[in-house]
């Protein structure tokens, strides 16, 4: 479907850019170029912002998974939306100029109404797709002041550092600065952001090495759901039984086995029977389909109180539960998770997968940590605290992004999640593009499904997850969506009509294949030390521009119903928590190397 979105988008931008300017040549109209009613900047040629985002909402509305009549409608909200935000920062610029003779530079009026136009997009799919109901978790997660402090404390550090640059280094400043797209997004905007990110990510990284200072190894329960996983569940096992031999308490093993065609539950018995340092396992088979539904079941057979979520192909680190549950000596931590590296040897996708992750969950996410902004955890592999999960009535069925949508619920109620780099485990990547289109297409229209499940935490008691990090995780989804369609913009302008506008010329499109992104990536890497994978940086820059294609499809597989069905019950089963465990239970056929009391088995 994207395929010919992009071609329709494709003949719209020519037809927009194109169609003011024959009209203008005929002395037919004087169209103004970019439908700016007002600057006091008029000399400053401009990249067509607004032209862009006009093509991008008719592509969108046009090949929306919609009635015709439902497609027209959410043309009309999105070109109406950007019109009225147009129209205001336009009227503002006159305003300034004509009572308080101040002109603003069009670079800022450019840049307002690209953010609106990012702003637009993700509000009008939550308003009018088809999404879960809102799950109705209570919202006790109040904002504090040393959060917001230290998000405006590293704001000004970064906002200062970029000035004095652009200061010193002016001449460069400004030629960055015209060749930036969305309205003269230039060095400021850029270095401000990674200066930000990067004092953040300090502060977090301390408060991961503090909070992990005290040891903590109370019994813990490991559930794994698996469905057709005979290739992969004996290194999971084995992985997952290293690590008990690290950890000072027990560990206890739930395979969860969901509807496998092949051996994965006999074949998980057998490899459970040779584990040394497991205290006690189970393996319970269900015809239930759904792995959400296997894990509501492994958490009926909890009374621990710290449940382990591993998926059944990964391979977690030898330290990884160790290092996750000193965590929990803080009562008020909910949830941690740990930094999901590829297996070595699997091909150019796995090393592009490496960088990926240690940008995100190496770095960014470390950054939100910060500030107890974390409020997404991959569920590959997770350790919950039990009293939240049941005060959250368990993981939600029936929509993507149940371990997303756990941790945000157990924020919600008050919770500090923790992302912590150093437990590390192994999982795999996908082998064809075929396989990463399904996986990415899923993990980005998760994106929606999460937000409008907890739409009730949005801007809600100044909490900074509510407040600041859904809405720019939102904006920064729209932004991936809109990248792929702004690079085929971005030639248009330059190759079709680039005796028109003054740019982009090509130092703007390498900035937009480039630019800070691999400044970013490269640094990331010389910090964690990974030289090998500095060679592969050039490819990486052109996945992120797959991952925007997937990004797009994702968004264009979302349904428009009709009024009456826009919203589907996602349900969380288990809010009343299950009665406690009988006295007695079942021993396990061996015991661990340190005399374990037997659990089950």
């Amino acid at each position: 479907m994207q395929d010919y979105a992009l071609v329709s988008f494709t003949f719209l931008s020519v037809l927009a850019l194109g169609l003011p300017e024959v009209l203008r040549s005929l002395a037919i109209a004087d169209l103004p170029r970019d439908f700016i009613a007002f600057t006091a900047d008029r000399a400053n040629a401009v990249l067509p912002v607004r032209t862009f985002f006009l093509a991008f909402f008719l592509t969108y509305a046009g090949y929306a998974f919609a009635g015709i009549g439902d497609k027209a409608k959410l043309a009309v909200l999105l070109v109406g939306k950007f019109a009225i935000a147009a129209a205001l920062v336009d009227g503002g610029a006159w305003l300034s100029w004509r009572y308080a003779d101040a002109a603003w530079p069009i670079h800022l009026q450019q840049f307002l109404v690209g953010m609106a136009g990012l702003a637009i997009f993700p509000h009008t799919i939550l308003a009018n797709a088809r999404l879960p109901a809102d799950s109705g978790t209570p919202v006790r997660n109040m904002g504090k002041v040393y959060q917001y402090a230290l998000i405006l404390v590293a704001a000004f550090i970064a906002g200062a550092c970029a000035i004095i640059v652009a200061t010193v280094y002016e001449p460069e400043a400004d030629y960055l600065r015209s060749i930036a797209l969305l309205g003269g997004m230039g060095p400021g905007v850029f270095l401000a952001q990674q200066i930000f990110t990067g004092q953040l990510a300090g502060v977090g990284w301390l408060r991961n090495v503090v909070s992990r200072r005290r040891k903590f190894s109370p019994p813990v329960a490991v559930v794994i759901p698996a469905h057709n996983e005979a290739h992969q569940i004996r290194d999971t096992l084995l992985a997952l039984d290293r690590a008990a031999a690290r950890y000072d308490g027990e560990v206890r093993v739930l395979v969860m086995e969901n509807r496998s065609s092949d051996e994965t539950a006999k074949l998980a018995r057998t490899v459970l029977e040779q584990c040394e340092f497991i205290a006690g396992w189970q393996v319970d088979s269900s015809q239930i389909p759904g792995k959400a539904r296997a894990l509501n079941r492994g958490l009926d057979l909890v009374h621990e109180d710290f449940v382990v979520r591993i998926d059944a192909d990964t391979m977690v680190g030898e330290n990884a539960i160790r290092i996750a549950m000193r965590h929990f000596a803080n009562p008020h931590v909910g949830a941690v998770g740990g930094l999901p590296l590829p297996h070595e040897g699997e091909g150019l996708l796995a090393k592009v997968r490496a960088i990926e992750v240690l940008l995100r969950h190496g770095f960014v996410q470390v950054a939100y940590g910060a500030f107890g902004g974390i409020f997404g955890l991959p569920g590959m592999f997770v350790i919950y605290r039990t009293a939240a999960i049941d005060a959250v009535g368990g993981f939600v069925e029936g929509m993507n992004g149940e371990d997303t949508d756990i941790t945000l619920r157990i924020a919600n109620l008050g919770y500090r999640n923790v992302s912590d780099p150093a437990a590390k485990f192994h999982t795999e990547t996908p082998d064809t593009l075929a396989f990463l289109r399904e996986q990415r297409t899923r993990w980005f229209r998760s994106l929606y499904h999460v937000v409008a499940h907890n739409r009730s935490s949005l801007f809600v008691n100044g909490s900074v997850i509510g407040s600041v990090m859904l809405p720019f995780t939102l904006l920064n989804g729209a932004r991936r969506a809109m990248m792929t369609p702004l690079l085929i913009y971005g030639l248009v302008t330059f190759f079709v009509f680039g005796g028109i506008y003054a740019h982009p010329d090509f130092a703007t499109v390498v900035a937009l294949v480039l630019g800070m992104p691999f400044v970013l990536a490269l640094s990331v890497l010389l910090v964690w030390g990974r030289f090998d994978l500095l060679i592969h940086l050039p490819l990486y820059m052109g996945f992120r521009f797959l991952r925007s294609y997937y990004t797009l499809g994702s968004v264009l597989s979302l349904v428009y119903p009709r009024d009456g069905d826009k919203l589907f019950a996602a349900e969380t089963p288990r809010r009343t928590p299950p009665p406690p465990p009988a006295a007695k239970r079942r021993e396990s056929r061996r015991t661990g190397r340190r005399e374990r009391e037997p659990q089950s088995g």
